[in-house]
């Protein structure tokens, strides 16, 4: 089995390669001790690790962990994969040793509250600050449903009518995976993702475009995929009358008195007009762009609509390679995507059972300030794993 050298609490992750995982009660010890004993972390690690991840580093994630959610009352699971129980939390965890016991990777998933069912984890949902959405379906059946008809704004999670449009495409032989798109300085936007540090010109085959934008989210694939399928199109699959690119939306809320002509703006063509504009600038500074979300100048989709969006496009390949915050072993399979800035998270997945029934889970916050994406994404992972449980 192969990990990534990988230590993760909230929104810090360090990644690197690492060797395959020894026995498991080394691994439960080495839980139990990193637990027990943050100070002496550094003692427990390989050099490879510690270069990722420096000991102090290591001790501030850990303590900060355990003052959130307290004592260990047991490590279980087996082969890398465990869960730390505490009175009040689970705290999922990956870990890797080498031949000598060191720790080579590391992995804490968002600790998990111990509500009691789903109806008890959506009303700790429905508590944090916000305005709050979310639609839960098992085939046909919806089980819990808040707003679920309201269009919040969702960031990245609008991506999905980009796949949408695509697999149309793919599946009508209109365009094949292995296409070749070519890179060009007008799809560059600014990260999440990778692509807009390659150089202008290069190709990439729509399949990478695809796997980058689903997995990683990448802002720069995204925009190209809309470049090549028509924004117009990815409107209507979003029922939308217009659609920002990634690029046009970062560059009109770094120019506030533009945002406010565009969402003013009474026509679909009016506002294409100014996105247009807006995205033909130079891309403005990540340091301008990072305040809360600017009103009317968003992707706004309601749980419905995102759940019909998932389940249409839950089949392809490109959700193989992050399953978000699912547990993968509660489900035979998970078609992940979710989004976030300030004030704004969504988190949505497609889950088949492994009884062959179809669920959905989507959740959206709302707010003027940051939301505390730690305790969300935790209730999610809770929410997804109590209905895998439930059988419903």
């Amino acid at each position: 089995m192969t990990y990534r050298n990988t230590i993760a609490a909230g929104a810090m992750t360090v990644l690197a390669a690492a060797p395959q995982a020894f026995a498991t009660p080394a691994e439960i010890k080495a839980i139990e001790t990193l637990w027990q004993n943050p100070q002496d972390a550094g003692a427990l690690t390989a050099e490879s690790f510690a270069r990722a991840v420096p000991d102090d580093e290591l001790t501030a994630i850990i303590n900060r962990l355990r003052d959130e959610t307290g004592a260990a009352l047991s490590v279980t699971g087996d082969q890398g994969v465990y869960t730390i129980r505490t009175e009040t939390h689970e705290i999922p965890v990956q870990i890797a040793l080498d031949e000598n016991g060191q720790i080579t990777g590391l992995f804490f998933s968002p600790p998990e509250a111990l509500t009691e069912g789903p109806a008890a984890t959506l009303n700790a949902f429905e508590a944090m600050p916000g305005k709050i959405s979310y639609l839960v379906i098992s085939e046909d059946e919806t089980l819990f449903a808040k707003e679920a008809d309201s269009a919040l704004a969702v960031a990245s999670a609008f991506k999905l009518g980009v796949l949408k449009v695509l697999l149309d495409d793919i599946a009508s032989s209109t365009r094949d995976w292995q296409d070749i798109a070519i890179l060009q300085p007008e799809d560059k936007s600014l990260p999440t993702g990778r692509l807009q540090d390659f150089p202008d010109g290069s190709p990439l085959t729509l399949h990478t475009l695809a796997t980058l934008m689903i997995t990683e989210s990448d802002n720069t694939a995204t925009d190209m995929l809309m470049r090549i399928l028509g924004p117009g199109r990815v409107a209507d699959a979003l029922g939308l009358e217009s659609v920002l690119t990634t690029r046009a939306m970062f560059a009109l809320k770094a120019d506030p008195a533009l945002a406010a002509q565009y969402a003013a703006a009474a026509s679909p063509r009016d506002k294409a007009a100014i996105a247009d504009q807006a995205a033909s600038r130079p891309l403005p500074a990540i340091a301008a762009v990072t305040g809360p979300a600017t009103d009317g100048v968003e992707w706004h989709l309601s749980n419905a609509k995102l759940c019909a969006l998932i389940r249409a496009v839950a089949d392809a390949d490109v959700f193989s390679v992050n399953p978000g915050p699912v547990r993968t072993r509660d489900w035979q399979s998970v078609a992940y995507k979710g989004g976030s800035e300030t004030g704004v998270l969504n988190l949505t997945a497609a889950l088949t059972g492994k009884d062959g029934r179809k669920v959905c889970v989507s959740l959206t916050i709302n707010d003027k300030t940051a939301i505390d994406e730690t305790t969300a994404v935790g209730l999610f992972t809770r929410l997804a794993h109590q209905l895998a449980e439930s059988g419903k």
